[in-house]
């Protein structure tokens, strides 16, 4: 009897699911020009998490949007004249979208044994 590991799940396998599951980067539209939002799963996970987390606090709208949009997007905001109340409500709606298909941090109860 040989101890062979049959693995559950391989690279290329994970690969098509990362691809089905990919949820499309939120985008924002604004003087008939585009501001993208970056794709959280093409993130690595810490930048992922610091991404998330700065979402999530939108505490300094400018600075979050300055972090995480392309430097053209973010002067596309400034030059039409984006309100601190619309930026926090920009980042909120994005965020709104993320959690659409990433779900909501510590929702659940966590796993545990038996």
């Amino acid at each position: 009897m040989t101890d062979t590991v049959i693995p559950d799940l391989t690279i290329a396998a994970l690969e098509k699911l990362d691809q089905a599951a990919t949820p499309t980067p939120f985008v924002f539209g604004i003087a008939s020009a585009r501001v993208t939002f970056p794709d959280v799963l093409g993130m690595s996970m810490e930048d992922n998490e610091r991404f998330l987390a700065d979402m999530e606090s939108s505490q300094a709208p400018a600075q979050v949007l300055r972090r995480w949009l392309s430097k053209e997007d973010y002067q596309l905001l400034v030059d039409n004249g984006m309100t601190a109340r619309q930026a926090a409500l920009l980042i909120k709606q994005a965020t709104t979208h993320y959690q659409g298909s990433l779900g909501t941090p510590g929702e659940g109860e966590p796993s545990g044994t038996a």
